[in-house]
């Protein structure tokens, strides 16, 4: 009995770390984000994030004054070995267009379903 609750607590200390560190590297991510884009007035920054079953995942998106995407990461995953990366995919694309898609009843990637998340957060804060 003592064996398996030794082992119990030594997987939540190690989840505890883990998160700890997962937790780290997010707050880093945003921060370097957020200095690349310090002193313009014309940029946005969203964040939203997914939560799966298992997996959880996180968008984040830089928008000029006109709705459109300048760069936008994505970190998909449950472990700390997560990492963000760039969608280059979305440069230069608007979150008008992509909601147009959701309207069209067009099955939309995860990466697109977040986006439109933003979009209509970004609708309800300007009505």
């Amino acid at each position: 009995m003592n064996s398996v609750l030794i082992v119990v607590l030594a997987f939540m200390a190690l989840q505890s770390l883990a998160s700890m560190l997962q937790v780290k590297y997010y707050q880093r991510f945003i921060q370097q984000v957020t200095e690349a884009y310090k002193g313009r007035s014309n940029y946005e920054f969203y964040t939203d994030v997914s939560k799966g079953f298992l997996m959880k995942t996180v968008i984040a998106v830089v928008l000029d004054e006109k709705g459109k995407i300048i760069t936008c990461y994505l970190c998909r995953g449950f472990t700390i070995f997560a990492k963000f990366r760039q969608l280059k995919d979305f440069n230069g694309r608007s979150l008008a267009e992509i909601h147009q898609r959701e309207i069209e009843q067009v099955r939309l990637t995860q990466a697109e379903t977040l986006l439109n998340k933003i979009y209509s957060r970004k609708l309800q804060a300007t009505s």
